[in-house]
């Protein structure tokens, strides 16, 4: 430290600036990243703040465009079900859960998860099962 410190300056002097230079020097440097592609023309690199809702179905702009996979739509379909059977008085009474928001909600994913790994259960047989089928056609 080349500082003349007397009275008046010992306040403005920066004691710390040393010790900030050594810890930020002490940082490693982070690899290079590879460059990934998240859709055609959609580089992950850097996709932090990027806009992905052109390859996720689940967006509003997938919704707006007609592409989107309806979740919104059997959500508030599905709600309203809920709802109104909860309210019930009979019925009500043993379904409890469903009488908050959240319960509906959790209903609701409960049985879209198992729908969607039914799907893509029936869509993988369907498709090896046509696989087997070709292979035999092309063994004849």
């Amino acid at each position: 430290m080349n500082q003349n410190v007397t009275n008046a300056s010992i306040f403005s002097i920066d004691w710390s600036a040393a010790d900030r230079q050594k810890f930020l020097k002490s940082i490693p440097k982070g690899k290079a990243q590879k460059d990934r592609a998240l859709a055609p023309g959609l580089k992950a690199k850097g996709i932090l703040g990027r806009d992905v809702s052109v390859t996720d179905p689940r967006s509003v702009k997938a919704m707006l465009r007609g592409t989107g996979d309806g979740r919104s739509t059997w959500w508030r379909i599905f709600d309203a079900a809920l709802a109104a059977v909860a309210g019930n008085a009979i019925l009500g009474s043993r379904l409890q859960a469903f009488r908050s928001v959240e319960g509906r909600m959790y209903a609701f994913h409960k049985l879209h998860h198992a729908m969607t790994f039914c799907r893509l259960g029936l869509q993988q047989d369907y498709y090896r099962q046509k696989a087997m089928l070709e292979k035999l056609a092309h063994v004849k």
